[in-house]
């Protein structure tokens, strides 16, 4: 500010010089070229010559001159060099000297006699007069004003920083690195200190509080982390032990349904062999109804078991070209029994289409479905249908059920949720199938929909992605499944009950059949080559089903067809079969599913993995 107003000063000062030395010049210039009137009309240079020198005398005047138009004129001093146009009055600089030029003009006399003409034109120069001012000497105040101005701006600068260094040692340095501090502990640097500088009490004492906050914050911040790593010590552990907790569950739960499923397929498959046998029909409807309840008890631990391995993330899709008409009419197949017991219709009605989806997980949906719209529909039918829509294929499972009223569907995809209508002939289950169903969708991607009206009822959509091409030699499976089937079939299992059922089953369709226990009796009690190879897949002593494959194919060629059967739900081990590319069944096992697909395979038809 103080350079600021200095430089303002001197400017003023400056332009003071400049008007004064003009008006000095003009008015010079204006009193010679009235003084040279008389001279310069009677042409006397020498009164010219006397008034120029009296010009000469005065202060700071370098040259004088008397011009006169087309002539040369009258100089005193410096020669007058190039002239600018000349007017009334001029002003121009040349070198170190400025120039003020004057007209010398003819007075006029106030005459009231009209036969006095004027001498001359009153309005026409006679000459000029010329005056050159020194501005050496302006130069020179300006140089001692400059100079004085910038002595009185530096002493005021002095002044200035030993006024700032004074207040820097009582108050503004303080204030300073109390706001450095500040901002630093706001950033998170808790502990900084900073030194006690103020010399004024209260900012020394704003200071040493400064430090002392600092140092709380971290004392605060240091028992927090240790307070923040004890909790994660223990979420952590407390984690480990959920992790392990639910491991443990679920190998109890696999363990558990696959010890559950051995007895449970022995005696499914036992009932499908008295089936032929048995006379009358309260004799059939019994064990209609023994076989439901062996399967209701299947899908209440397949229930289970979904739950939980959805819920702990470890199921992935796998997805390959599955042929839809086909598809559909495999599943109705499996719950035609069943729709015609209750006097129900079972149709399809589907595209022959390809469409690209995991075909275990979406089979689990379309069971899911099915056995819940078989379950709540008294009179009527259900159907299966598979339409192209927008770009995708629409699959839908229509029912003429009860129908669900409007204050449930929003709730009826939740676990163990079931609508208040049902009674106890319906209410069967945990209420976990529609949940796993929208899982599994979404797990797929899927986009699931439910529209149903009460006493009308229900129909469910899904839209999975169309396969362009189809995919070469795979051909439709053979829809004649109850056909007598011929050939040689070998069976392997280590639980003796499952072993003789699935036996005495196949032989009742009319196939010779080898019962063996283990991978020994396959390398060396079979001499001829089977027709088929039905094999579980967990076997005593760590062998497995896919070993019985390898040794089958390694001793009779790969042509022949093998079927893994399995009790163990594990994610892991339904991943590696379906990776092998045998046929997959699970315990236990449909009889109508099993002799649809012994047929395909006898008649040398390439099939699908079938999941349960």
């Amino acid at each position: 500010m103080a350079m600021v107003l200095t430089a303002f000063h001197v400017y003023s000062r400056l332009s003071d010089l400049e008007t004064t030395m003009t008006q000095q010049g003009m008015a010079m210039a204006r009193h010679l070229a009235s003084s040279a009137e008389y001279g310069v009309f009677s042409g006397n240079q020498t009164a010219l010559g006397k008034l120029l020198d009296q010009a000469m005398t005065e202060p700071g005047v370098a040259s004088a001159a008397v011009i006169w138009p087309g002539q040369a004129g009258l100089v005193r001093g410096e020669p007058l060099g190039r002239l600018p146009p000349l007017g009334k009055s001029a002003q121009w600089v040349a070198g170190m000297r400025v120039w003020f030029a004057h007209p010398v003009m003819l007075s006029s006399l106030e005459e009231n006699d009209p036969f006095i003409e004027a001498a001359a034109t009153p309005n026409a120069p006679l000459a000029w007069v010329a005056v050159a001012i020194d501005s050496q000497q302006k130069q020179a105040l300006a140089q001692k004003l400059l100079l004085a101005s910038l002595g009185i701006t530096l002493l005021g600068l002095l002044l200035a920083i030993l006024l700032i260094h004074q207040l820097a040692l009582t108050g503004v340095q303080p204030l300073l690195n109390i706001i450095t501090m500040v901002k630093r502990i706001s950033s998170g640097g808790f502990g900084t200190h900073m030194e006690v500088t103020a010399r004024a009490p209260e900012l020394r004492e704003l200071q040493a509080m400064v430090n002392q906050m600092s140092e709380s914050l971290r004392s605060y911040q240091q028992d927090m982390e240790a307070k923040v790593h004890a909790v994660t010590a223990e979420l952590e552990h407390k984690k480990m032990e959920a992790e392990q907790a639910s491991l443990a569950k679920s190998r109890f739960l696999a363990a558990a349904s696959h010890d559950l499923r051995q007895p449970m397929h022995a005696i499914s498959l036992y009932v499908e062999s008295l089936k032929p046998q048995m006379q009358g029909r309260a004799a059939e409807d019994t064990l209609n109804k023994i076989e439901r309840s062996i399967l209701g008890t299947v899908e209440l631990f397949n229930a289970i078991l979904d739950v939980t391995k959805l819920d702990a993330g470890v199921v992935q899709p796998l997805l390959a070209p599955v042929r839809i008409r086909r598809f559909l009419l495999l599943l109705a197949d499996e719950f035609a029994a069943e729709a015609e017991s209750k006097g129900l219709s079972l149709r399809v009605r589907a595209r022959d289409v390809w469409i690209e989806s995991d075909e275990i997980l979406l089979e689990r949906i379309l069971r899911n479905l099915l056995a819940n719209a078989l379950r709540h529909t008294t009179r009527g039918g259900v159907l299966l249908s598979a339409r192209p829509h927008q770009g995708q294929l629409r699959l839908q499972i229509w029912d003429t059920g009860r129908g669900i009223a409007a204050e449930h569907q929003p709730r009826i995809f939740e676990e163990f949720y079931q609508a208040g209508t049902q009674d106890a002939q319906t209410r069967q289950g945990l209420g976990l199938g529609l949940a796993i169903v929208r899982r599994l969708a979404r797990l797929l991607g899927y986009p699931l929909q439910l529209h149903s009206r009460l006493g009308q009822g229900t129909v469910f959509s899904l839209d999975v992605p169309i396969l362009a091409n189809a995919p070469a030699g795979i051909e439709p499976v053979c829809e004649d499944s109850k056909a007598t089937l011929k050939g040689c079939a070998v069976v392997v299992d280590d639980d003796p009950a499952v072993l003789d059922a699935l036996s005495h089953l196949l032989r009742q369709w009319g196939m010779e059949v080898y019962p063996l226990h283990n991978l020994y009796q396959v390398m060396h009690e079979l001499r001829t080559a089977p027709d088929v190879v039905l094999a579980d897949y967990q076997l005593l002593n760590g062998e497995t089903g896919l070993m019985v494959a390898r040794e089958v194919h390694k001793r009779w060629g790969a042509h022949i067809p093998i079927v893994l059967i399995t009790g163990d739900t594990r994610t892991e081990t339904i991943q590696a079969l379906r990776q092998s590319g045998f046929p997959l069944l699970h315990k236990p096992v449909r009889a109508n599913q099993l002799r649809t697909l012994l047929t395909t395979l006898l008649q040398g038809r390439v099939i699908r993995q079938i999941g349960g």
